[in-house]
């Protein structure tokens, strides 16, 4: 074949590639350059590469031998078969019979529900068919077929699609097929039915004879490091390897290469962002009230939380603003953590802020930090001073409270989004805590932060307690260091999960369990995931179609009936502020047993009398949400327990993995293994572009690499002036407008 390619040329340039084709390629694939081609990856998952087949005549082969027979179909026979008691077996046979141009013998390839494909290689036409040879009925067929058309001898239909070059593809068809003698592997391409896997392969492997030797952006001690191979050879084993071992070593490269861009453009936002930032170099105070925190506990602090603290203390005595994502599973103890770091700042006189997405969680949080300070004499004189600022304050309260916080007379601020409000003015902020991190963006970080006019930044700690893979916290938060809770306070009690269906049997059973339980001073959770009947969506029910389970239906059935005897309480996201604080109130202290709920329990709520979860329709829920619900019982001495009720719940791999563990974090690696990278790389929720080959569950060691890799590179040349390859192999993989997106959450 004439010519030479580049990466950059449309796919017009390859050889048989017309208007008709190229637009197929890109309403279909997203492909429009050879770049693009190349990028669309085999499929990794196993068993997608598949060995060639040698091409030999019949005459030669062995019963039960897997080979390719090159040859002219003669004729098509295509039927309905009878299918089996329970439906089922193939819907559609259709079998050819192909003349094999070697030794002129013929033998039969019956394909299963492919209706379309004697349209597509008519009688007469020259194939490639691999498969199986065996011996059914007493003539000989080759079983789980697979049909390639060679030279010359393209169907019609691919002649009028290819536009003006399906000879040439054909051609290159042929090629690819008579390769098939010289071993090695096969890959398969995610496709569509106008364009198969096999053309896929025909267009990379025609683009891969085109293209010259690629240049290799990455430096070369990093390649020595990770011992990757070149990228050109990284490129071309991926789509055409000889063996096993090439794939894996070709991914491997791809993987790195992927991930590093991604890294090197969020490392350098980051210091963009930070350029001119200067900090505020308070380290803890051996004899001040972090210390009297820690000192007068009444109990030991985990090995993970003492790990948190020490890398906090080295954060807080540095010059530069610390910037650190503290997650850890329900219950593992970051309150203590952040309740320590803000007393750090307040040692140095100043105030610290912590700022939750909900009144609810505000107001736990404000429980929490009075009760964990109470030894030191919280709220009294002499002592430290903690305040909370919700949009539900009376306005003469709220003035009055601005007021002493802009004095300097409040040590730690907590609150919502209140805290952002230009007239909330700490006056020596040292320390921001942003809670439940996912709930906001960086901006909101930043407008905290920026509540100092002196040009210093206060230290900023951001917490969730939805866990998340490392692989995908050190890439969705980037712009943070991070220090993972990965070990629970003794005394935590085991939630024993149960999933049953709807109208399971069972539920008078836990009916009476719960009264019987409330008998002994415990408490209920009951979850459902609407608030009243004027939500319309439907769930299967055994009479049909039902409408999901509302909260206020719910209550008002249980009230009734099978809790008559107990005190049922409601609470949602309709009520205002202090009507729901009220009932949580009564649920918190016994006035309530059974407390129906949406998910506005799902944080900030800590009664360590409840003992029983109830979650409604939980197939509505994700996981991190149930895991969430989970960890609102099981904070105290009894044991707990966490009924999940689904219309379908059998096959249902959320529900089951969250009856099988109570770990957070496996659960999350579990989410996002079934959701994707796809459902969770988009504008919305990081900015960044897709990820082709890397997958995070899979290639955390490889995340953590690239992520070290990218800071060691931009502390010796924070523009890569000194490596242009790798500069342009940055801007092209990651949007900076999509990257800007990180910044709004």
């Amino acid at each position: 074949m004439a010519g030479r390619l580049d990466l950059s040329d449309p796919v017009t340039a390859l050889p048989g590639v017309g208007a008709r084709l190229a637009e197929l390629l890109a309403e279909h694939l997203g492909v429009r350059t050879v770049a693009d081609l190349l990028a669309h990856y085999p499929s990794q998952e196993p068993g997608k590469y598949r060995e060639r087949a040698a091409v030999k005549p019949l005459g030669e082969a062995r019963i039960g031998e897997t080979l390719t027979v090159i040859g002219r179909i003669e004729g098509w026979h295509a039927f309905t078969p009878r299918r089996r008691r329970g439906g089922k077996g193939p819907k559609h046979i259709a079998r050819a019979t192909v003349r094999d141009e070697g030794d002129g013998q013929a033998i039969a390839a019956p394909f299963f529900n492919q209706p379309w494909l004697p349209g597509r290689h008519p009688q007469g036409a020259r194939v490639a068919v691999t498969g199986r040879l065996e011996r059914y009925r007493g003539e000989l067929q080759l079983r789980s077929a697979r049909l390639t058309p060679l030279a010359h001898d393209a169907p019609a239909g691919d002649a009028a699609g290819a536009g003006n070059g399906a000879s040439a593809d054909a051609a290159g068809a042929g090629d690819a097929a008579a390769d098939d003698a010289d071993g090695g592997l096969l890959a398969t391409y995610p496709a569509t039915a106008a364009l198969p896997s096999e053309r896929i392969a025909r267009l990379v492997r025609t683009a891969l004879e085109l293209l010259p030797p690629l240049p290799d952006p990455l430096p070369a001690a990093l390649r020595q490091r990770h011992g990757l191979v070149c990228r050109d050879t990284a490129l071309r084993h991926i789509h055409v390897p000889p063996d096993r071992e090439a794939v894996r070593r070709a991914r491997d490269r791809l993987v790195y290469d992927e991930l590093l861009a991604l890294q090197l453009a969020i490392q350098q936002r980051r210091s963009e962002r930070e350029q001119d930032a200067r900090g505020l170099a308070q380290p803890p105070a051996p004899d001040g009230w972090a210390a009297g925190l820690l000192a007068g506990l009444p109990f030991a602090p985990t090995g993970a939380q003492r790990h948190a603290i020490a890398e906090l203390h080295a954060d807080l005595g540095a010059a530069g603003p610390m910037h650190r994502l503290l997650q850890g599973d329900v219950g593992s103890g970051k309150t203590l953590v952040a309740a320590w770091a803000m007393l750090a700042a307040v040692d140095h006189g100043r105030q610290a802020a912590l700022m939750a997405p909900t009144e609810v969680l505000a107001e736990q949080h404000h429980r929490t930090l009075q009760a964990l300070l109470a030894p030191l004499g919280v709220g009294a004189p002499g002592g430290p001073r903690v305040e909370l600022v919700t949009g539900s304050l009376p306005a003469r309260q709220l003035r009055g409270l601005l007021a002493e916080v802009a004095a300097g007379e409040v040590d730690v601020l907590v609150g919502t989004h209140a805290l952002l409000e230009q007239r909330v003015a700490p006056p020596d902020l040292g320390l921001v805590v942003v809670d439940e991190q996912h709930r906001f963006g960086v901006e909101h970080r930043i407008r905290l932060r920026d509540k100092r006019d002196d040009g210093h930044h206060p230290d900023v700690l951001v917490m969730t307690a939805t866990p998340i893979p490392r692989s995908l916290a050190l890439t969705l938060y980037g712009d943070l260091d991070v220090t993972t809770l990965d070990e629970l306070p003794p005394g935590r009690q085991p939630v024993t999960t149960t999933v049953l269906r709807s109208d399971s049997p069972r539920r008078a059973n836990l009916e009476r369990f719960v009264r019987e339980r409330a008998a002994e001073g415990e408490r209920a959770f009951w979850v459902c995931p609407a608030v009243d009947a004027s939500e319309v969506a439907t769930v299967p029910g055994p009479e049909g179609e039902r409408s999901i389970a509302s909260a206020v239906e719910t209550a008002d059935h249980l009230a009734q009936g099978p809790f008559a005897d107990l005190a049922v309480g409601l609470v949602h996201g309709r009520l205002s502020a202090a009507e729901r604080e009220a009932v949580m109130d009564d649920f918190r202290r016994g006035a309530l047993d059974v407390l129906v709920a949406t998910t506005v329990v799902e944080v900030g709520v800590d009664v360590p009398e409840a003992t029983v979860m109830v979650v409604e329709d939980a197939d509505r829920f994700g996981i991190s949400q149930l895991h969430q619900l989970r960890g609102r019982v099981g904070r105290g001495r009894a044991r707990s327990h966490c009924v999940l009720f689904a219309a379908e719940p059998e096959g249902n791999r959320r529900l089951e993995a969250l009856s099988a563990t109570t770990d957070g974090f496996a659960l999350a690696e579990t989410d996002l293994e079934l959701r994707g990278e796809g459902s969770l790389f988009d504008t919305r929720q990081s900015g960044l572009a897709d990820l082709r080959l890397a997958r995070l569950v899979r290639d955390g060691a490889w995340v953590a690499r690239a992520r070290e890799d990218a800071r060691r590179l931009l502390a010796d040349d924070p523009v890569l002036a000194d490596h242009p390859e790798l500069h342009a192999v940055v801007r092209g993989h990651v949007d900076p407008e999509r990257l800007a997106a990180l910044d709004s959450g």
